[in-house]
């Protein structure tokens, strides 16, 4: 998976607003609601979706400073 710069910002901004709604909304919720396991499955995806974000732009980060080293 190889992403572009401003669309790993992007994705970066989108996946952190989505993890502070659901953590607003969980203490408001009863924990033997069905939409209190949405808003955990919805919070583990969304994590799992960030720490992707966040091991892409890791990795081409540092090829491109593997890369400048070359020159």
């Amino acid at each position: 998976m190889v992403m572009e710069p401003h669309l790993g910002r992007i994705a970066f901004n989108i996946v952190v607003l989505l993890v502070v709604l659901t953590l607003i909304s969980l203490p408001f919720l009863r924990r033997d609601s069905p939409e209190f396991i949405v808003s955990i499955l919805a919070l583990m995806f969304s994590l799992v979706f960030l720490s992707l974000v966040i091991w892409d732009v890791r990795r081409q980060a540092k090829k491109e400073m593997l890369g400048n080293q070359e020159e």
